[in-house]
């Protein structure tokens, strides 16, 4: 099944309205958007060994594993031909830029403005998109956050309607609490105040951005290993044990303020950040391989299955807990010593996602960076509630292929 038809005639009737007479002979557009820890904002540089770098554009072909070197995801995108267009932005810890910022928000906006504009993306390479084409994203990992961000408000009436903001974190309450110690004759009591964090963003940071003209017509977004509802990882890292800073400090090293928009909790969950529809629809992508050899042991702290990086629940946008023991066939059961039985209690269908219009494409065995540059060709899948059969057997990029040929 594919995409169209799995939308009906009603998705056909969308492109008709949108493209006119053209639609017979306009080509696809994929724009991409990268993850977190890209410096996306520099469109292009030269290295000391002379070769050009463009480090968005690289991003899809990078392999942080040996055994991946060599492949190209925009390669395996375009095995049926089609366009594309490259989005870079800022998403280094040094930058330290939450999902709603000008500088990644609004960046992406103007980006996507330009290529559906016919302007090209500013990048050395060949197929750049032309403004007849049907246009779909694709995003990996914190690039989903980034697009149910923006697709979130981009219908008037939401709550962020048009709007990046200049705020490198949420906004703030003073709690007042009291606080006692001891019993009887030897209680002591005081008040304690604190400034705790609040899901919300302050108007007078905002820049008006055109989310709308960003989004609308977008054909689909396509996520693959997407943070959309943060990371228990990062989790950890801002809210963890000693044991979880020495581990961070010995093998990671990575300061909280970094990434602390892609906790999980619904401070920074990206789904109250968002109104009640979304401007296009949104189709996920879950992995749930660990990474090859000793990195294996990071899917050690992530609940239910993950992609070494992502729980698979905030990969699909499920409803509740993005930490949720979920399984790869997207359903959570009672289980003793980690042996599920009995009937599923929750299962992550389109009836039960995070927000509207987002719905299950597959559930692959791949790992985070698999994703990315499609270094896994034929990965095994499960059967998942809901989701597409178009590409069965195929990586991420085969899958979106199929599914929009």
């Amino acid at each position: 099944m594919t995409l169209y038809q799995r939308l009906g005639a009603s998705f056909s009737l969308l492109l008709a309205g949108l493209l006119g007479s053209a639609s017979a002979s306009a080509d696809n557009c994929y724009i991409l958007v990268h993850g977190h820890g890209t410096e996306g904002h520099i469109k292009q540089r030269t290295n000391s060994q002379g070769n050009l770098e463009q480090p968005a554009l690289d991003y899809w072909s990078e392999a942080y594993f040996d055994e991946y070197a060599g492949s190209d995801f925009i390669e395996q995108l375009r095995v049926n031909g089609g366009n594309y267009g490259v989005v870079g932005y800022n998403s280094t810890d040094e930058g330290e830029m939450p999902y709603w910022h000008d500088g990644t928000a609004g960046e992406i906006a103007r980006q996507i403005i330009a290529i559906r504009n016919g302007e090209g993306d500013d990048y050395e390479h060949e197929n750049q998109c032309a403004a007849d084409d049907t246009f779909y994203v694709i995003a990996h990992s914190q690039g989903a956050t980034q697009m149910m961000y923006l697709a979130g408000n981009a219908v008037p009436g939401s709550p962020y309607y048009n709007r990046a903001y200049n705020q490198l974190d949420s906004n703030t309450v003073t709690e007042t609490s009291k606080v006692c110690t001891g019993s009887w004759f030897w209680k002591s009591c005081k008040t304690k105040t604190e400034t705790v964090n609040v899901a919300g963003l302050n108007d007078s940071y905002a820049v008006e951005v055109d989310f709308d003209t960003a989004i609308s017509g977008i054909a689909a977004i396509f996520t693959t290993g997407g943070a959309i509802t943060g990371t228990e990882g990062v989790d950890r890292l801002c809210n963890g044990s000693w044991i979880e800073d020495l581990i961070n400090d010995w093998f990671i090293g990575r300061e909280c303020a970094a990434v602390r928009y892609l906790q999980t909790n619904d401070v920074y969950a990206v789904r109250n950040y968002v109104g009640t529809n979304l401007a296009a629809p949104v189709y996920t992508i879950g992995g749930y391989a660990g990474f090859p050899g000793i990195e294996s042991a990071s899917s050690l702290l992530l609940g239910g299955e993950d992609d070494g990086y992502i729980n698979l629940a905030s990969q699909m946008n499920c409803s509740g807990s993005a930490k949720r023991n979920l399984w790869s066939n997207l359903k959570e059961y009672k289980t003793f010593l980690g042996i599920a039985y009995g009937s599923a209690i929750f299962s992550c269908d389109n009836n039960n996602k995070g927000t509207a219009r987002s719905y299950n494409l597959a559930s692959i065995y791949t790992d985070h960076d698999a994703q990315r540059n499609g270094g896994i060709m034929a990965p095994d899948y499960t059967g998942i509630p809901d989701g597409l059969n178009c590409g069965a057997g195929k990586n991420t990029a085969g899958r979106i292929a199929a599914c929009t040929e």
